[in-house]
């Protein structure tokens, strides 16, 4: 798998059978890092960018942001595959650790961060979305879930419903819904906060 995804714009992510997710630096056109946490082949990826800081006027007694630690901030990588677990890594620097996410009983095919340019702008106390730190997940197990990537990560619900491996997946720009596909051949709308599928698409293809 490939991102192009923002993640600083000096870098492409790449994943692949080898077990690993490489960085590439564009500028050089040599790899800046590899990660080899997985045990097995990495079949998907997504990359969330970097949240900017407030600018001036703030203060150390002001609360912190919506996710409640500093990896709201982070440019992060998410991937998985075959060993069934997603991990989540700092995007720049040493590419350090920031959770593992574990939950899933079948291969992961999809991931997806919502998009970096859907969410809305910082407001005055410079707090970020807490939509900003969800992470979706498709896989071969016939569920959706929703992740939490902040304070160690965490799973915050699992959708059901496909009736064969699913293999796509897209957070709404709301943040408040899921969109799914499959090999059952439909489309699923799943409300984040309701807990439950809105709308089904039957043989959205043949």
């Amino acid at each position: 798998g490939v991102d192009l995804a923002a993640c600083g714009s000096r870098f492409v992510v790449t994943a692949s059978r080898d077990q690993t997710v490489k960085f590439w630096d564009l500028t050089t056109g040599f790899c800046d890092a590899t990660v080899s946490d997985h045990t097995d082949w990495v079949r998907c990826i997504a990359v969330r960018g970097a949240c900017e800081a407030p600018r001036g006027g703030g203060d150390s007694s002001s609360p912190p942001d919506a996710a409640g630690d500093a990896s709201s901030r982070l440019a992060l990588v998410a991937s998985s595959g075959n060993d069934r677990t997603i991990r989540v890594v700092d995007a720049h620097g040493k590419r350090d650790a920031v959770c593992e996410l574990r939950g899933h009983d079948h291969v992961v095919e999809a991931l997806s961060f919502l998009c970096s340019s859907a969410l809305p702008a910082a407001g005055a106390a410079g707090r970020s979305s807490p939509s900003r730190d969800r992470l979706a997940s498709a896989s071969r197990d016939r569920t959706v879930r929703l992740w939490s990537v902040s304070s160690g990560g965490s799973c915050l619900a699992t959708f059901g419903g496909h009736e064969n491996w699913v293999r796509g997946v897209v957070l709404h720009p709301s943040g408040d819904f899921v969109v799914s596909c499959g090999d059952d051949r439909t489309v699923r709308v799943f409300d984040v906060k309701g807990g439950r599928c809105l709308r089904t698409i039957e043989d959205a293809h043949p």
